[in-house]
């Protein structure tokens, strides 16, 4: 499991923001690698894998947007940490926490599902999926939030 690289909360600065969407970026990015390959690989696989996937290609890119858009230069001399802006941050912080926390625990769900055993492997995989349905469907519902929580704030930071 990755190690969560981001300031205590409460301490949430504009490099911290950045350095925290990179982190939940590269997370996001190996989630949706695993699905995909889970997706692509596995005859199982049905539509609650590919919306799922689908989620996470979206957060994906929102994040991927977000840490272009606070790597500009005009955008960090503008983004200071105080006020509003400073609790926004904080926000921002425990979004990206509870984000890169859902998307490894959803790595670990995916893996238990997709695991080899050799007999009977493919319906094996069907039954975990099945019993694993619900909790991806949390999932599902955890990431959309979050990425739509990322979406609001790059609207905000643009304006």
């Amino acid at each position: 499991m990755q190690r969560n690289h981001l300031k205590p909360l409460g301490e949430m600065d504009p490099l911290s923001v950045t350095t925290g969407v990179f982190s939940l970026l590269v997370v996001c990015i190996r989630t949706g690698t695993i699905l995909k390959d889970f997706y692509d690989n596995a005859a199982i696989a049905d539509t609650k894998v590919k919306g799922l996937l689908t989620e996470v290609e979206s957060f994906t890119q929102v994040l991927q947007l977000m840490k272009d858009t606070l790597e500009q230069e005009n955008i960090k001399a503008s983004f200071q940490a105080t006020g509003h802006i400073g609790n926004h941050l904080n926000n921002l912080g425990i979004s990206i926490r509870d984000g890169q926390k859902t998307l490894l625990q959803l790595q670990e769900t995916v893996e238990k599902v997709n695991k080899s055993v050799g007999l009977l492997d493919g319906a094996r995989k069907h039954l975990r999926l099945r019993s694993a349905a619900d909790e991806i469907a949390v999932y599902q519902q955890q990431i959309r939030s979050y990425r739509d929580t990322l979406q609001l704030t790059l609207q905000t930071v643009i304006l």
